[in-house]
């Protein structure tokens, strides 16, 4: 699955730091004020197979929406994408065509795992997945009530990316592969940018990257690679390459 290159102006590129401070509750109990760093793993293991990454790669419906009450749509594997957290790395997401983060859906979680007056199951996870603990249904309707982020878990490292195929040199067509990555298991967002083009990368995995460098001036160029956890971002510098005609 590739990304996709789009035409921008040049852009500062900084590195954000990191934040560490105080950490989530321990497994089986719900914490009284529960953030993000309490709440993500729950999403992650019991609905991430839907709304995660995959989200964006599901049909729209015959008018081309994607509601947000629909299997799929939805995509919460972020609190949310923003400039400011994930500066360039946020261009990935297509917050135009899929409904991004959980900030602004904390009560439709909330309705969707406790089980309705009159009925056997939650609506979520749906049949046959096994009813979530009462732990984590409990963590997630105590944060609905109160959708925060806070700060990231103690020890947060940021993404990853491996090059493979980094070519030294290159004439019309520079072109590698790209694997990003998270050591946490966070979801991951980024963006190779190049002479005012960026290559999008709207999830973790491998991508081939390429730019046309026909046009381009002799020289040395360097890849910038953005990442963005969620919890900030950082730069990657994956250059020299020499273009050359």
């Amino acid at each position: 699955m590739k990304g996709s290159v789009t035409s921008r102006p040049p852009v500062k590129l900084a590195l954000a730091l990191l934040v560490a401070s105080a950490g989530c509750g321990g497994a089986g109990v719900a914490p009284a004020h529960p953030t993000w760093a309490d709440v993500a793993p729950i999403l992650r293991g019991e609905c991430g197979s839907c709304h995660g990454w995959t989200a964006s790669d599901r049909p729209p419906d015959a008018a081309g929406v994607r509601p947000p009450n629909t299997g799929g749509s939805l995509r919460f594997d972020f609190y949310d994408v923003t400039t400011d957290v994930c500066g360039d790395a946020a261009l990935a997401l297509d917050q135009t065509s899929t409904l991004a983060g959980a900030a602004g859906v904390g009560l439709q979680i909330e309705s969707d795992v406790v089980t309705a007056s009159g009925a056997r199951w939650p609506r979520m996870p749906p049949q046959p997945s096994p009813a979530m603990p009462g732990w984590q249904v409990e963590t997630l309707t105590r944060w609905a009530a109160q959708p925060v982020k806070g700060p990231p878990p103690p020890g947060n490292r940021p993404p990853t990316i491996a090059v493979g195929q980094f070519p030294s040199a290159a004439n019309a067509q520079l072109g590698f592969t790209a694997i990003i990555d998270d050591p946490d298991g966070d979801s991951v967002l980024g963006v190779v940018e190049l002479n005012g083009l960026a290559f999008l990368m709207n999830r973790p995995g491998a991508f081939a990257v390429e730019f046309d460098s026909s046009s381009w001036a002799a020289g040395s160029v360097h890849p910038i690679a953005i990442l963005c956890d969620g919890w900030s971002q950082i730069a990657y510098d994956l250059g020299p390459v020499q273009i050359r005609h």
